[in-house]
């Protein structure tokens, strides 16, 4: 496997943890109450949904600055 294919690979991975995070959270936006616990959960999963978008950006960025070489 190239570098391209693995750091394509590694962008679909970084996608799908994104959006399991973003299902997530939407099914918690949808409750009227949120538990203590729940509360935390979103913190946590809008921290981590935030992590794997800068790393798909900083992924997407380096490609291109390849790609321009």
């Amino acid at each position: 496997m190239d570098t391209v294919e693995s750091n394509e690979e590694t962008y679909r991975q970084y996608k799908g943890q994104h959006e399991t995070m973003d299902r997530r959270i939407q099914m918690l936006l949808k409750k009227s109450y949120l538990t203590e616990a729940e509360e935390r959960e979103m913190k946590v999963l809008k921290k981590r949904k935030l992590y794997y978008k800068d790393l798909m950006e900083s992924l997407a960025n380096s490609l291109h600055r390849k790609e321009k070489h």
